[in-house]
């Protein structure tokens, strides 16, 4: 009786190792695309303003250009902070459900 108790408890562990091991590829994935995501964003970030600079040499008559390249930084800029507090919070969650299930 006693070895039964010990092999359910070891499979119990294994799972849970196992389960744990599976949500971990899980959330590395995430965060290695996010991170992905987040630097290509500030690349094209640092592209616009370049563009920017350009257009700010040019003679008079760019106005359009300049507002829209305005825009666009802005929106890369929010975009960028959005998928890092993002990145933070889900990691958050997850050790805060992971403390949750040790308890």
């Amino acid at each position: 009786m006693s070895e039964s108790h010990n092999n359910d408890s070891v499979l119990e562990v294994f799972t849970l190792g196992l389960k744990t091991w599976v949500a971990e590829i899980k959330w590395l994935g995430k965060s290695i695309l996010t991170r992905f995501e987040i630097s290509r964003l500030e690349k094209e970030l640092e592209q616009e303003y370049g563009n920017l600079g350009r257009i700010a040499e040019a003679p008079r008559g760019r106005k359009a250009e300049k507002e829209m390249s305005l825009r666009q930084i802005d929106f890369l800029k929010e975009e960028i902070e959005t998928l890092k507090d993002e990145l933070i919070r889900d990691r958050e969650e997850r050790m805060s459900k992971l403390r949750e299930q040790q308890s």
